[in-house]
């Protein structure tokens, strides 16, 4: 009997995928980890639980966050053929895209897409290999590491909002929140090297 996917990992992986896959040409699967963390730190960010992002994370072995949840989708993905693998990434093919636009119509998941599409949208405004190393070096995830990774990541945003708030930013607006949480984490880091 196959095993139960959650909507909202089936939809996120989906959307992510296909942003990717048109901002990059491919992605490699734990880029959707990676980004869909980054759209629940928003989500977060944003005022609302972090429980009802639906599905938390832990690091990796690898050192990026991981979703039982998630890649249980993304192995159905494909499997089912809506992402495609090539020799070092992965695509989303026509049909994952057709999917993706079916789902994209569902009240149910359609309010996660500003989190997802202001996640992904950090890897045009900022470049993309910036974008990546800011996100693995997040202060959640380094913390993780170092406390044996026992429970799902923690969002930690005062900072984000500090930062938000002294541009001006509104809380709904998520681009200006998560250029800013990306530049801060590049800067963080470099002054830590």
């Amino acid at each position: 009997m196959a095993r139960q996917i959650e909507p909202e990992a089936f939809f996120d992986s989906l959307s992510i995928a296909h942003k990717l896959d048109n901002f990059l040409d491919g992605f490699e699967l734990e880029e959707i980890h990676l980004f869909s963390y980054f759209a629940a730190i928003l989500y977060h960010y944003s005022g609302k639980p972090v429980d009802d992002w639906k599905y938390g994370f832990i690091v990796s072995s690898n050192g990026y966050p991981h979703s039982k949840i998630l890649h249980d989708a993304i192995e159905r993905h494909i499997s089912s053929g809506l992402f495609e693998e090539r020799v070092t990434y992965h695509i989303i093919t026509s049909r994952g895209a057709d999917e993706f636009n079916k789902f994209l119509e569902l009240k149910l998941l359609k309010g996660r897409e500003k989190y997802l599409d202001a996640a992904c949208a950090t890897s045009i405004l900022v470049p993309y290999k910036e974008t990546k190393r800011a996100l693995l070096e997040d202060p959640s995830i380094r913390r993780a590491t170092e406390l044996a990774n026992d429970d799902w990541l923690a969002f930690s945003n005062d900072k984000l909002k500090e930062i938000t708030q002294a541009l001006g930013a509104p809380v709904d607006e998520l681009i200006i929140p998560a250029v800013s949480w990306i530049r801060f984490l590049l800067a963080t880091d470099q002054t830590s090297d």
